[in-house]
């Protein structure tokens, strides 16, 4: 249920800036919605890829445990592919088949000691 309000709340916001919105696709330039993240959410990036289409796939994660995923396309238009909470961190497993600290694996403001 918070994940279906806090969804909301991200859609009229962007509505409210003038971010392009449909039902479909919450769309926005990458700094706008960085920015969004940041300021109304506390969120900061924590890990990022690139997908074999060229898209920058980013995780935004808060220290409450909030967390957004952001499609960027080349053309700098960034997509919100969805959202929520908790967000967990599994350790990843080294060549020996033991688990080791993923970098990471810290939310922000915490420390991994």
């Amino acid at each position: 249920m918070l994940r279906y309000i806090r969804l909301a709340a991200i859609v009229m916001i962007a509505t409210v800036l003038g971010i392009s919105t449909s039902v479909a696709e919450t769309c926005a330039q990458r700094s706008d919605f960085i920015a969004l993240l940041k300021d109304r959410f506390g969120e900061i990036e924590v890990a990022q890829g690139l997908s074999s289409n060229g898209h920058l796939v980013e995780i935004f994660v808060a220290p409450a445990g909030n967390w957004t995923i952001l499609l960027s396309r080349p053309n700098g238009l960034s997509c919100l592919v969805d959202a929520g909470e908790p967000w967990l961190m599994a350790p990843a497993a080294d060549q020996t088949g033991g688990a080791t600290q993923h970098p990471t694996s810290t939310l922000p403001g915490q420390r991994g000691d």
